[in-house]
């Protein structure tokens, strides 16, 4: 289902060395990267919601990130099936994954992550209409974090 998406400057690098070809082809790559990126303000700082290309026409995906969280989800647009893949930024150790699971938005899943003793809390995506919502409330690296957002809105 998912499928990772190109470096933003790939498409702008000459293939033998891989140096930038241009200024203006970086401000077209940089621009194209902006225009994928949502900021959603929070209480606790942003939250960046970043749509990645998928290869199935009936599934999106998404990374959201918050503090040192990163969620990516995949969506089936046809059944709402979705599955979530969470990952914690932790100083000195790096990217680990926290949380994994498969569930259904129109009943809304709820999942507990931790990495003791640097992270620990919940999530939760549900559906709200055509909104898909994000409930959060955990610790990490001392900092609380906790909210409610609408991170994307289904077609």
């Amino acid at each position: 289902m998912p499928s990772f998406a190109e470096p933003p400057f790939k498409q702008f690098q000459d293939l033998n060395d891989d140096t930038i070809i241009s200024g203006e082809n970086v401000i077209r790559a940089i621009q194209e990267f902006e225009s994928k990126v949502r900021v959603i303000k929070t209480e606790h700082g942003d939250l960046f919601v970043y749509a990645v290309e998928s290869n199935d026409e009936n599934a999106k995906t998404y990374k959201i990130v918050i503090g040192p969280i990163e969620i990516d989800i995949t969506i089936d647009l046809k059944s709402f099936a979705i599955v979530i893949e969470v990952y914690a930024n932790i100083p000195f150790v790096g990217k680990v994954q926290i949380a994994k699971t498969v569930g259904n938005l129109r009943d809304g899943v709820t999942l507990t992550i931790g990495y003791p003793p640097f992270i620990g809390g919940s999530l939760t995506l549900k559906l709200d209409g055509k909104d898909v919502v994000l409930g959060y409330s955990f610790d990490a690296l001392g900092f609380h974090y906790e909210g409610s957002k609408v991170i994307i809105t289904l077609p």
